[in-house]
C-alpha cells in the first residue's frame, strides 16, 4: 500500500479517533493493537506493533523432528493380563511398535523378540493382534 492510499483512507475517520491494527489469520482474529507506531527502515513509512505470543505455542531450540511424531491414541485398552507386570510389558509393546512418545515401563527389555502373551480371557487384545497381523504380512 502507497502512504498516499493510506492517507486517503484514514480521512474518511475522525482525526481524533483511536487507530487499532488487527491481526488476522485463518479468517479469525487472533489479536488486536491499540499501541502502534510509524517508523522509517529505508523503504518508507511501516506500521509496527508488538506480537503478542500468548495464543500461540512456540517452541524454542527444538528441531522441527523433535516435535513432529505420530499423535498418541487415546486411552486404548489393552485388555486385562495375569499380572501388572506382563501388562506394564504389553502396554511398553504398543508404545514401541505404535511409535508413540511416551515413556516406557521396561525400557532395557526386548520387545522386538517378544510375542505379548494373551489376555486372561484366552484371545488376544484386538490392539495388540492387528500389530502382530501387521508384523507377520511384513515378514
Amino acid at each position: 500500500m502507497r502512504t498516499k492510499e493510506l492517507i486517503e483512507l484514514l480521512k474518511r475517520f475522525d482525526p481524533e479517533s483511536d487507530v487499532h491494527l488487527c491481526v488476522n489469520m485463518s479468517g479469525r482474529v487472533i489479536e488486536t493493537h491499540d499501541s502502534v507506531w510509524v517508523a522509517d527502515y529505508g523503504d518508507g513509512p511501516q506500521i509496527n506493533a508488538a506480537l503478542d505470543f500468548r495464543p500461540f505455542t512456540v517452541y524454542v531450540g527444538c528441531g522441527l523432528e523433535a516435535f513432529v511424531r505420530k499423535v498418541p491414541e487415546i486411552a486404548v485398552d489393552l485388555g486385562q493380563y495375569e499380572s501388572s507386570e506382563v501388562a506394564a510389558r504389553v502396554r511398553d509393546f504398543y508404545v514401541i511398535c505404535r511409535e508413540l512418545d511416551e515413556p516406557l515401563n521396561y525400557p532395557d527389555f526386548d520387545y522386538e523378540d517378544w510375542l505379548p502373551p494373551r489376555t486372561v480371557s484366552g484371545d488376544y487384545n484386538e490392539h495388540i493382534a492387528r500389530i502382530l497381523r501387521e508384523r507377520l504380512l511384513r515378514d
